[in-house]
């Protein structure tokens, strides 16, 4: 019975890499990359001029999409077992990989145009158990931590450049993101201190830049729904979620995408000087 169990877990785990593999290209090509090159045609800049870092990379696939259209891409990730994830996609041209902490990043002030961040802020400062359920536990120094990462992505961003952190959104009641093997979705609770909200970003954020320009950006055509679609929800309520993202594009419905009517955040930080 145990065996049995075990035989699912890592079966789930499986998947779940495959699943991040398939989502992340889904992200970068449909979703960031766009942005990324608008950036380029705002600044007059060719893609080969800009350098990306991606905080929290994973298994590196954003990094290798990255450098294919062209960027200078980085990325870093703390997990150990990434290592192994990188060894082909390191060998690339104009990808660099390094093991490293996003609160204490080991590069220069300044040193990039873009800096990306997708569904890492709320993993900072916490601990959580996976298994046999899933639970978490803010850590005492949550905010100061939290402050650290965006301080530091701040810092290591160019004048005029754009640092872009995403999130399951910490208003929204309902987590699809963070859950046990069986990917269930769960009641996201705000005494959790867990998933942040705009506001807290917002505030973290202007206490380290009071200068920076801060704005929520529709996530329409960021996700592929592939996790959510194996259960019925996901089929029934993918599209009519989609075309709802889409209305976040335009005014008046922009405004709801900072707020508790948004289940994910994509916030855009820009410095001005």
């Amino acid at each position: 019975m145990e065996s049995d169990s075990t035989d699912t877990i890592q079966s789930a785990h499986l998947r779940n890499l495959r699943d991040e593999e398939v989502g992340t290209r889904y992200r970068i090509l449909n979703y960031y990359l766009p942005l990324f090159q608008d950036f380029c045609k705002s600044r007059e800049l060719f893609p080969h001029q800009v350098r990306v870092l991606d905080c929290g990379c994973g298994g590196g696939a954003s990094v290798e999409y990255l450098a294919n259209a062209g960027f200078q891409a980085l990325g870093i990730d703390i997990a150990q077992f990434r290592r192994d994830q990188w060894k082909q996609r390191e060998r690339a041209p104009r990808v660099t990989f390094v093991q490293a902490d996003a609160v204490n990043l080991p590069f220069a002030d300044k040193a990039f145009d873009i800096v990306l961040s997708s569904g890492m802020l709320e993993h900072i400062g916490v601990d959580e158990e996976y298994a046999p359920k899933y639970r978490i536990r803010p850590l005492p120094d949550q905010s100061q931590r939290r402050k650290a990462f965006l301080s530091e992505c701040l810092r290591v961003l160019r004048p005029q450049g754009v640092l872009y952190v995403d999130h399951p959104n910490g208003s929204f009641p309902v987590d699809f993101w963070h859950n046990d093997y069986r990917s269930r979705p769960r009641v996201h609770w705000p005494s959790e201190k867990f998933l942040p909200t705009f506001r807290e970003v917002e505030s973290l954020a202007r206490s380290v830049d009071p200068r920076c320009t801060i704005e929520a950006v529709s996530p329409a055509g960021r996700f592929t729904f592939r996790r959510s679609q194996r259960r019925w929800y996901g089929k029934v309520l993918s599209a009519p979620v989609e075309f709802y993202f889409g209305l976040l594009r335009h005014r008046p419905f922009s405004m709801l995408a900072r707020s508790v009517a948004n289940p994910y955040l994509v916030i855009r930080i820009a410095r001005t000087a």
